[in-house]
């Protein structure tokens, strides 16, 4: 049986995995191209997606600093999509460490000031990511007519 924990788990990394699927097989101008007023792209997306993982994980749950993405959805064409991705699995990883060096989903997490659980945090992740991917999925179909999973 598995645990809540690694429900939780397998819900974020399927939507980390569908979210990498997104930005399989763009090129450097299309990943960076918007198709929406708002100026949101694919790389963007990625970027964002890293900094959240890097914020709520190490920041809010383990105490440390932001060490990846930036919350802007503009990326710097020194960026490749090779390290975008890159980043992108390592914050996942660290965030997966992280998690499963707690190993309890009650266990304690204080942001600004109120206490909460590592669930909550993880469900906020989920969150986030799931609205993002959402985003990519969108981006994608009006790019290229790619669609689905």
């Amino acid at each position: 049986m598995t645990t809540e924990l690694e429900q939780l788990r397998a819900a974020l990394d399927g939507l980390r995995a569908g979210v990498l699927k997104k930005l399989s097989g763009l090129s450097e101008a299309d990943a960076r191209r918007s198709t929406v007023d708002s100026g949101t792209n694919i790389a963007g997306l990625v970027q964002h997606l890293t900094f959240a993982e890097s914020v709520w994980f190490e920041e809010v749950v383990a105490g440390r600093k932001v060490s990846r993405g930036k919350r802007s959805m503009k990326v710097d064409p020194a960026v490749t999509l090779k390290i975008l991705r890159a980043d992108y699995r390592a914050a996942c990883e660290t965030s997966n460490q992280i998690i499963a060096a707690i190993g309890d989903p009650d266990a304690p997490v204080t942001r600004n000031g109120k206490t909460h659980d590592l669930r909550w945090v993880i469900l906020g992740v989920i969150e986030e990511t799931a609205r993002h991917a959402g985003h990519a999925d969108i981006i994608r179909e009006q790019l290229d007519g790619t669609t689905g999973r």
